[in-house]
């Protein structure tokens, strides 16, 4: 593994002379792999609503870091995760997501096991020597239920989601109280070839709003924008107005605004004007310079709306290819002879609706995994 340019502990602690991190950091190999180990291999990573996985037998798979990862309701209603891998040779066990069998059956030697991980049946093993039912079980995850949504952490030792985002549960729910009752109503995935850290930096402004979100910026009103910063979450909130470019409110809404929660390390909730349906961005690095995103919507009923789907289609055909643009054209220009190395963090004194303290605050975080 080659190495890196370490990042000094005392980077970025003062907000109002901020430098980003060196573009190494967003393009190498040998950073991603520290990262890979040291910050997504021992945080708590959001990977549905918890909808998907509401009755018995529902599960879904991800794919994080390389690791592949099954979530299961089993038939006692207990939640589980487990490495979507068979003991036995490494197999993948199930593929996208809907309803399990009563026991999972690997595709390949047809071993099965009970959806609380144990192994059911492994074929001839009776005739095998020395054969132990007990360590061919299914390799488990930690998994937790948190403001509605599904977490999982691949370290055994970790604590609580809420010990790694204290006081967001509270805040979440808050913004948008019908939030355990949402139901997916569109996803968008993208292998975007950008760093994960170009996607959440991107995230943590609204210094790029009126440049490259017209419809955005004329619902929410960026003069009345605050970011306030909450050691590993941070909340992003506007008032907003009805717009034909954008979010059509309802006169009965009162006092409408705009949340925008980032979580650490890398996932984005965010509640529009109205606060009865939510967009949450999924971020799964793969890569140094690619990032599995997942876009998902979610409103109170099943079956949309002509509306909302005209809100959907928004979101699929207008805002979010605007945030693909931005980052990947970002994670291009990173590399090139013309840049050089850092950025300028725009922090004003105001921390105003455009001041970029938001990405120091993300980058201090960034510089402490590194530092320790």
């Amino acid at each position: 593994m080659n190495a890196f340019t370490k990042l000094n502990p005392e980077f970025c602690t003062d907000p109002d002379n901020a430098w980003t991190m060196p573009a190494e950091y967003y393009t190498s190999d040998a950073v991603y792999q520290y990262e890979k180990e040291k910050i997504f291999a021992n945080s708590w990573i959001c990977v549905a609503h918890r909808s998907e996985l509401a009755e018995a037998n529902d599960y879904i798979t991800r794919k994080v870091i390389g690791e592949n990862i099954i979530v299961v309701r089993g038939r006692d209603e207990v939640l589980r995760a487990f490495y979507n891998v068979c003991p036995h040779r490494g197999h993948e066990l199930l593929e996208g997501s809907g309803k399990a069998k009563n026991v999972i059956t690997c595709p390949y030697h047809a071993w099965t096991f009970k959806l609380d991980g144990d192994l059911a049946h492994a074929r001839n093993c009776d005739n095998v020597a020395n054969f132990d039912k007990e360590k061919s079980s299914l390799v488990p995850v930690k998994v937790e239920e948190y403001a509605g949504f599904v977490f999982i952490n691949m370290n055994p030792e970790a604590g609580s989601v809420e010990e790694q985002l204290p006081g967001l549960e509270a805040k979440l729910r808050a913004a948008c109280p019908v939030i355990d009752d949402l139901h997916l109503g569109a996803r968008f995935v993208t292998d975007t070839p950008a760093n994960w850290k170009t996607i959440v930096d991107n995230y943590m402004e609204c210094y790029h709003c009126g440049p490259a979100h017209p419809g955005f910026a004329d619902s929410v009103q960026v003069d009345k924008y605050t970011h306030a910063l909450n050691g590993n979450w941070t909340l992003q909130f506007g008032l907003a107005k009805s717009s034909e470019k954008s979010f059509k409110i309802d006169e009965s809404v009162k006092d409408p605004s705009f949340s925008g929660f980032w979580a650490w390390p890398c996932t984005m909730f965010n509640v529009p004007p109205g606060a009865n349906f939510m967009t949450v961005i999924y971020e799964f690095p793969v890569d140094a310079e690619t990032t599995l995103q997942h876009y998902e919507i979610y409103f109170l009923n099943k079956e949309l709306t002509e509306e909302q789907k005209a809100l959907v289609e928004w979101y699929r055909t207008v805002f979010r290819p605007e945030d693909l643009r931005l980052v990947e054209s970002v994670q291009r220009g990173l590399k090139s002879r013309g840049y050089r190395g850092q950025g300028r963090i725009m922090v004003d004194q105001q921390r105003s609706g455009i001041s970029e303290h938001g990405i120091v605050h993300f980058h201090q975080l960034v510089a402490k995994q590194h530092a320790e």
